[in-house]
């Protein structure tokens, strides 16, 4: 082995476990921030549904309404933050059902991290979860021409993405997988996303940067980076 490769499978090692380590802080946070809070009575819960085989610990969602319904319930698809690296659907759920009260049909899943995933697996993951509400909305009362994506922090910007792919034909051509026939999201809520990323890389202060590694395909980065552009897909 050389010292080229010991070097790099060494920082390789260091930034795992700084990975590790954000993980565990920012799960235990959110632990406190929910800790005790009660799941609402007028909600309905159904958990732990499989939308994908590709994971057995990723691919899961849970879908929230409210338990008295008169028709079909307009849809809110979540996705969740975490710097592309930590979360899943549970560190959203109380937020989700918050939304559900409202009188929406929630779908909150969790989706495959970084490092261990390289992108483009959680867009895929995301395609995979609206290939599911389309199969089973109707079992859940969904209105499928009404659908809508709240995304936070890295979920806002993977929300901008696929958001792009379903109204952005040449930039849904880039991806293997096609979105499910129909789908035509009205409108997102989107908090604190990245939506240039080059821009980030060139902030030095920027929480962002060493993050390329972790995401990309050494040998696709320069052609992933530009997919991972959420300026590039916007339209009218």
């Amino acid at each position: 082995m050389s010292a080229y490769v010991r070097a790099k499978e060494r920082k390789w090692l260091i930034r795992m476990k700084q990975f590790e380590e954000f993980r565990k802080g920012a799960g235990e946070g959110d632990k406190k921030r929910d800790e005790g809070l009660p799941v609402p009575k007028e909600i309905a819960r159904y958990v732990d549904l499989a939308y994908d085989n590709k994971d057995s610990k990723w691919n899961l969602l849970d879908v929230y309404c409210p338990k008295e319904r008169r028709g079909l319930l307009p849809v809110i698809v979540s996705v969740h933050g975490g710097g592309w690296v930590y979360g899943d659907k549970e560190v959203y759920q109380f937020y989700c059902m918050e939304l559900a009260k409202e009188g929406f049909a929630v779908v909150n899943f969790s989706y495959r991290l970084a490092p261990e995933y390289k992108f483009p697996a959680a867009l895929e993951d995301i395609n995979a979860v609206m290939e599911w509400v389309f199969e089973h909305g109707a079992e859940y009362g969904m209105d499928l021409e009404n659908i809508f994506f709240v995304g936070d922090s890295a979920g806002a910007h993977l929300a901008s993405l696929y958001i792009g792919i379903c109204t952005k034909p040449e930039y849904a051509k880039k991806y293997d997988f096609k979105i499910p026939e129909g789908l035509k999201p009205k409108a997102a809520a989107l908090n604190c996303g990245v939506y240039d990323f080059y821009e980030e890389l060139r902030n030095e202060g920027s929480n962002v940067r060493g993050l390329a590694e972790a995401i990309f395909e050494e040998k696709k980065r320069k052609e992933q980076l530009e997919l991972f552009q959420p300026v590039n897909v916007v339209t009218k």
